[in-house]
């Protein structure tokens, strides 16, 4: 399956915990890193502007992103459902979910995104590093990964579909339609 991220260092992947602050999966105390991606190519830009409180068109239009995708094999992570919770502006239930998983030893799991409502996003536990994209990994942490534009602007029509911190989110039988492709929004 190909994931999408945004990435502004060199490699979207991280081998190292060390510089991750907590998110909604870890707390930042873990002894591996953990990788967020979107299965929906508009989630990265959705997740920015979210967690960066970027409400204004203008703000939308003055990210310059560094975007990625990546080939990930759905097969060993866990599908988890929509549940409110894990979706909530509180990010306990879904540090506890993960912290089960990872004592599970699963590789990672599939959620709902609460940036981008109706759409998901892969959390990876673990090391991995980026590959050449097309090319078979060669080992469990391997990830082709190709990175997609350099200084993207989010387009503002993806700013009316962001759930933002305080915003209700519509719940898990919401359908995500498309935004218009027009620039200016």
């Amino acid at each position: 399956m190909i994931c999408y991220r945004h990435a502004n260092y060199r490699t979207p992947l991280r081998s190292l915990a060390s510089a991750q602050r907590g998110a909604r999966y870890h707390r930042g105390t873990e002894a591996e890193p953990t990788q967020y991606l979107a299965l929906h190519p508009l989630g990265p830009h959705a997740e920015i502007l979210r967690n960066n409180d970027l409400r204004r068109p203008e703000q939308a239009r003055a990210l310059r992103l560094r975007t990625w995708a990546l080939e990930i094999s759905l097969d060993d992570l866990v599908e988890v459902p929509f549940a409110a919770a894990l979706v909530d502006d509180d990010y306990e239930a879904c540090r506890l979910l993960a912290d089960r998983l990872r004592a599970e030893n699963a590789p990672g799991a599939v959620v709902p995104s609460a940036a981008l409502p109706g759409t998901q996003n892969v959390v990876l536990f673990g090391a991995r590093v980026a590959g050449p994209y097309g090319a078979p990994a060669l080992s469990a942490i391997d990830v082709p990964a190709s990175i997609t534009g350099e200084n993207g602007v989010a387009l503002v029509a993806v700013q009316r579909l962001v759930r933002f911190r305080g915003d209700r989110h519509p719940g898990g039988r919401f359908v995500f339609e498309e935004p218009s492709w027009k620039l200016g929004g």
